[in-house]
Parts: structure tokens; C-alpha cells; sequence
């Protein structure tokens, strides 16, 4: 027998889910009730995990208890062993037709209307039981994912977003997954009487505008690029949701900036015109995140399925609607991404101009690795 082996079977295995709950809530109490057992039973556990890891694992800090930095280290790699623990000897399986499962996904106001209007039909046909909670990003935490509240956060690819849900980028407890690359641009009433084209930059900063602004004062690509650039335009509108903008927009003589996506959906249904704005602005990368211990099963894997799938179906474009063209760019625009390994990415400049047919975006079944490589991808 292996020193390794004899070693093992030394350590009483039953302290293993217990740990992961303390780690997960810091609270012998809450433990306890979670675990359907005593407050005496975790706390003695706990003495034997101080002993097992020479740790205090869990620390006093005015009213509450808090990890050490031994425990922190510790946590991603006893949520992933109680995950494949879990795996190994509860074989699980997800039928969507019979599932009766509620998802729940914090996400920005604008994503919430694509996929809503793309999963309906998804859900009716192919899981009628499951359903789905949209709840706003705003108030979202790390622990919410940790802990199961929130399956899934879906926002912008920025520090600022992950770090507004107390989640740093190269966080090991979190995977992630890029699933599309959008863009800012500009929309107008499609009124000949009120659209103007093209617009110079100093034309562009004149007419009133429209702006997403988010509610807990970081300011927004928008904002950031402007103020980079030391460009001033008129502000005749703040509002804390991209979904009020194309509405502000028709019939008058504002202007204001949004993802292509929601361009693209909301020119279906009102009369927008799409364009290119004179200030270049970065892209808007949309990143799935969810826990890594939760991210091997088969349900949360099917829910990001759908959702990556959703994604060819808001940013499918075709001629009808505002259409987006530029003076630089007008050649037909069937792309394909195909890369390395990773997740479906979607085009971050494709173009659609008119007088070329049908332009439309095919995601590739081939996947694409994150921009950065210390970043945890969901597993494929």
C-alpha cells in the first residue's frame, strides 16, 4: 500500500462536505443547518480540520467569522473534489422535455430582452417545465453564484462589471465564457425628415443625445471613450436602461448609441436607422460566469447551451429594418469565425451594407479561448 493511500485513509472523510460548507458560509450555525446536523457535531469537525490543516480555517472579525487565507486557497479545490465526488456516485441526467428546473440569470437590462424573446420558443418546444428568473445585475455577488442563487451572470467583458459583482478576473472559484462579440453603435429615426447622413464628428456631438448611464455611477464605454478623447456632446437624455433609447430615438431628433444586437432586434420594430458613429468606440464582449464547482453539471451545461445558441439568433441580421452601413465598408458579409479552442464568438466589425442580399452572422461550431489565458473557460 502507498504511503499516499495509507495516508488517505487516515483522514475521516466525513469531514470533506463539512468543510465545503464552512467554506462556502463562514458560519458554524448556518453550516449546521445546512447540513441537517448539530451545531456541537460542526463545531467538533471544525476543531479536527484545524488539526487536519494546522489552519484556524475560519477567524472571528468583529460580529462574524471570516476565511483565512489558508481556507480561501483551500475552497476551489474542495468545491471541485465535492463536485466530482458528487458526479462519481450520483450519476446525473437532465431531459429538457421533462425537466421541471428554475434557472436563474443576472444579467443587463438590454440582454434580458434578447433572450427572453429568443429562449421562449426554445423553452415551449423543447423544455415546457423549466423556466427561467432575470434578475439585474446590480446587488449580484460572488457569493450568489458560490452558493447556487444565481446560475449564471451574463455582462460585459469589463473589470468593472466582474469587479461590480465582487468577482476578480482571474479568480479561480469562476469560469467563464465569451460567447459574443458586440459592438456600439448609432441609431436615429429612420424619418427622411430627421435623419441626417452621414454625420461628421462635430455634426454628431451637436444633436441631442440619448445615453445609457449605470446606476451605481462607473461610467459607461461610452462616457470613459469620450472623456479619453476630450469630446463633449449634447445630453438631452440619461437613462439607466439601453431598452428606453430606441424609443426615445424614433420620431425625433435625438441620437444615442446601443449594442448592434439590440439595434438589429429593435429595427424590426420601430423605424431606426443603424450607423456607424464618427468616434470609435471599444467593443462590447458579453461574458457568461458561473462557479466552477457547479460547472460540470448537466443542467447548468444545457442552460449555457441555449443561451450560446440564442446568441446566432439576436445578431442573425438580414435586410429588413434600419440597416447599418458605412462609407468604408460595403461588401457582403456572410462571416464565419472558426479559431482555437474556447467558446462561439461572433465577428466584432462585420458590416452589413445594402445591395448585397441577405448579410447575416454564422456562428462557428468551432469554439475560441478567452483573450486571456489565466482566465478558467466552462468545460465543452
Amino acid at each position: 500500500m502507498s504511503n499516499q493511500v495509507r495516508n488517505l485513509r487516515s483522514v475521516n472523510m466525513n469531514l470533506l462536505p463539512i468543510l465545503g460548507e464552512l467554506l462556502r458560509c463562514p458560519n458554524v450555525s448556518h453550516a449546521a443547518n445546512r447540513l441537517h446536523l448539530t451545531q456541537s457535531t460542526v463545531s467538533g469537525s471544525l476543531k479536527q480540520l484545524r488539526l487536519l490543516f494546522e489552519d484556524d480555517l475560519l477567524v472571528q472579525r468583529g460580529r462574524e467569522m471570516v476565511l483565512t487565507e489558508k481556507a480561501k486557497e483551500l475552497r476551489p479545490e474542495v468545491e471541485r473534489l465535492l463536485e466530482q465526488a458528487s458526479r462519481l456516485f450520483c450519476a446525473e441526467t437532465f431531459d429538457p422535455a421533462t425537466a421541471a428546473n428554475c434557472f436563474r440569470i443576472a444579467t443587463a437590462d438590454y440582454v434580458s430582452a434578447l433572450v427572453t424573446s429568443c429562449l421562449g420558443p426554445v423553452l415551449q418546444a423543447n423544455a415546457p417545465g423549466v423556466s427561467i428568473t432575470l434578475t439585474p445585475t446590480p446587488g449580484t455577488t460572488a457569493k450568489d453564484l458560490r452558493l447556487g442563487v444565481v446560475d449564471l451572470i451574463i455582462c460585459p467583458n469589463r473589470r468593472e462589471n466582474w469587479e461590480a459583482c465582487g468577482i476578480a478576473a482571474h479568480d479561480p472559484e469562476f469560469c467563464h465564457e465569451v460567447f459574443i462579440r458586440d459592438r456600439l453603435v448609432a441609431i436615429q429615426s429612420a424619418n427622411r425628415s430627421l435623419a441626417e447622413r452621414p454625420l461628421a464628428l462635430a455634426d454628431y456631438l451637436a444633436r441631442p443625445h440619448a445615453m445609457y448611464c449605470r446606476t451605481d455611477g462607473q461610467p459607461t464605454i461610452e462616457q470613459e471613450t469620450l472623456a479619453q478623447m476630450g469630446l463633449v456632446q449634447r445630453i438631452q437624455f440619461l437613462v439607466p436602461y439601453f431598452t428606453l433609447l430606441p424609443q426615445l430615438v424614433v420620431d425625433s431628433h435625438l441620437v444615442a448609441l446601443i449594442p448592434l444586437s439590440l439595434a438589429n432586434h429593435y429595427a424590426r420594430l420601430f423605424p431606426l436607422d443603424v450607423f456607424e458613429p464618427p468616434v470609435p468606440f471599444p467593443s462590447l464582449d458579453l461574458v457568461m460566469i458561473g462557479a466552477c464547482h457547479r460547472a460540470d453539471r448537466a443542467d447548468l451545461y444545457w442552460l449555457r447551451k441555449i443561451v450560446r445558441d440564442s446568441a446566432s439568433s439576436f445578431l442573425d441580421i438580414g435586410n429588413e429594418g434600419g440597416c447599418l452601413e458605412t462609407a468604408s465598408a460595403c461588401a457582403p458579409t456572410d462571416v464565419e469565425v472558426t479559431t482555437a479552442a474556447g467558446t462561439p464568438l461572433l465577428p466584432p466589425r462585420a458590416l452589413v451594407c445594402p445591395g448585397h442580399g441577405e448579410n447575416r452572422y454564422r456562428v462557428s461550431e468551432e469554439s475560441v479561448s478567452p483573450s486571456s489565458s489565466a482566465l478558467i473557460s466552462f468545460p465543452q
